[in-house]
């Protein structure tokens, strides 16, 4: 761990939204009215968490997060500056969106989204966006889905250098048509995935069987995340290489795919080899849901603390 220096950028494609985090003790039936506990108003969405997650990890981050001109914008502005990161995108006629995020006792969570600003993508904008061949790239499927992600679909498709691609379909994944993974074939693209965004892509049954049929049809990487039995790395060439999970006490599970991703681009920053870098997304995101929320990653010390053995 003393020994990693994360050098490649890695350019963050996604949203920054604003996050009001609540407790109850089940989710409400339709109709009934139901007692919840505030927890946290903080800046979160998959993007600005990965990003937050990589500044403490010490990679080096391009900020490709639109930042609006409401209330929301400036607490995002606000946020991002607290972390370095420079604003190069600016949306004039909307704010930031933000999302309820609902949190049961077992940890589990389930989330209520308006989107904003984040949600609305041009060509113009994406072109601005400065790229090398050998930036790493990840991209939030949140973003990407419907009407409004077309012109990001399209630019992630059409790489000018083939760069590496970590993109997180997330939720959003059945929004998503088959044609978009189609144009990914072939190229230098990793799909991380948990166990319900398996089915989801590849089918039923076995996840990792399946996402191994079709890492295969596809030639593209597929990174399953099954939670405590850990990580699988399919590829489609050689047999599936499974990563062991890092068993924690589960507090919640915010933010805990978007620091499985963090962790992984951090690793991949460094130059390290594919598995290692999962198994360091492995103990990133068992940090993070050790804890409440998405907002406090581990920083190299804390991971080196908690883990001392990896």
């Amino acid at each position: 761990m003393n020994e990693w220096e994360a050098v490649t950028p890695v350019l963050v494609i996604g949203g920054a939204v604003g996050d009001l985090v609540m407790t109850l003790p089940r989710l409400p039936t339709r109709g009934e009215d139901i007692e919840a506990l505030p927890q946290a108003r903080q800046i979160g969405g998959c993007a600005f968490n990965v990003a937050r997650a990589l500044t403490r990890l010490e990679a080096p981050v391009i900020n490709g997060m639109p930042v609006g001109n409401g209330e929301w914008g400036a607490a995002i502005e606000a946020a991002m500056g607290e972390l370095g990161l420079e604003v190069l995108l600016r949306h004039g006629q909307m704010d930031n969106g933000w999302c309820l995020a609902l949190v049961e006792p077992d940890g589990e969570r389930t989330f209520i989204t308006v989107s904003g600003c984040e949600s609305q993508w041009n060509k113009a904008q994406l072109a601005t966006l400065p790229l090398t061949e050998h930036t790493l790239i990840y991209a939030s499927g949140y973003e990407l889905a419907g009407e409004n992600g077309e012109a990001l679909r399209e630019w992630l498709t059409r790489m000018p250098f083939d760069q590496p691609r970590l993109i997180d379909p997330g939720p959003r994944i059945a929004q998503l048509s088959e044609d978009f993974f189609a144009m990914l074939s072939d190229s230098h693209t990793l799909l991380t995935l948990n166990r319900d965004e398996v089915a989801t892509l590849c089918g039923a049954g076995d996840a990792v069987e399946a996402a191994q049929r079709y890492a295969t049809a596809r030639n593209l990487t597929l990174i399953c995340r099954l939670d405590r039995d850990g990580a699988w790395i399919c590829d489609g060439r050689t047999p599936p290489l499974h990563v062991p999970a890092y068993p924690v006490e589960v507090v919640d599970t915010i933010g805990a795919g978007d620091a499985h991703c963090a962790g992984l681009l951090a690793g991949l920053s460094a130059g390290w080899p594919l598995p290692r870098a999962v198994d360091l997304a492995n103990r990133v995101a068992a940090c993070v849901v050790a804890s409440l929320g998405a907002a406090n990653p581990p920083d190299r010390q804390q991971l080196q603390q908690r883990f001392p053995q990896a």
